[in-house]
């Protein structure tokens, strides 16, 4: 990560932009803006060492960062410099995940289409419903997916491992 010192004026017209409109930090009270497209942090009034703990927090590998540790900063340093640690940490924790995605895409997708080959399933969404009330009957089970397509990823699965067998009834 690149660390710049820099008053506010010094910061690039986008950061500018970012600390007055997005997290609409008076320029007086500018201590610190995270630029994570760039990898770049600027800061102003804190000291290195305070710097040097904050990038151990973004670039912390955890998932969640230590809440102990982020409430002292924020009682310290208020929410601004609290919101621009835990988003940046969030965007690297993204970012990661994007490249373990596009690596296990790259593995998959040659044995899916190998698979998709195979004659196709038509798209039933009466099926779907049912399949689904009937799975979660209201208390579904992968908050991050909406409860059809959990069903049809884990059909799809079923169906191109073997262990479903389409029949075509509802085609």
């Amino acid at each position: 990560m690149i660390i710049k010192k820099c008053t506010f004026d010094e910061l690039p017209d986008a950061m500018q932009m970012h600390v007055l409109y997005c997290e609409k930090i008076p320029v007086a009270e500018y201590r610190l803006a995270i630029w994570s497209n760039k990898d770049t942090l600027y800061y102003n009034k804190l000291k290195e060492s305070e710097i040097k703990r904050f990038v151990a927090l973004i670039e912390s590998e955890k998932r969640c960062l230590n809440n102990r540790t982020m409430d002292s900063i924020y009682n310290k340093y208020g929410s601004a410099v609290y919101f621009e640690i835990r988003n940046a940490h969030d965007f690297l924790l993204k970012k990661e995940r994007e490249k373990i995605a596009e690596r296990v895409a790259e593995e998959y997708l040659p044995i899916i289409e190998k698979a998709m080959d195979r004659p196709s399933v038509p798209y039933c969404s009466e099926l779907l419903k049912a399949m689904s009330h009937l799975a979660d009957k209201g208390h579904f089970k992968y908050k991050e997916w909406s409860t059809d397509q959990a069903y049809i990823y884990f059909m799809g699965y079923l169906l191109g491992s073997g262990k479903l067998e389409w029949e075509g009834q509802l085609s």
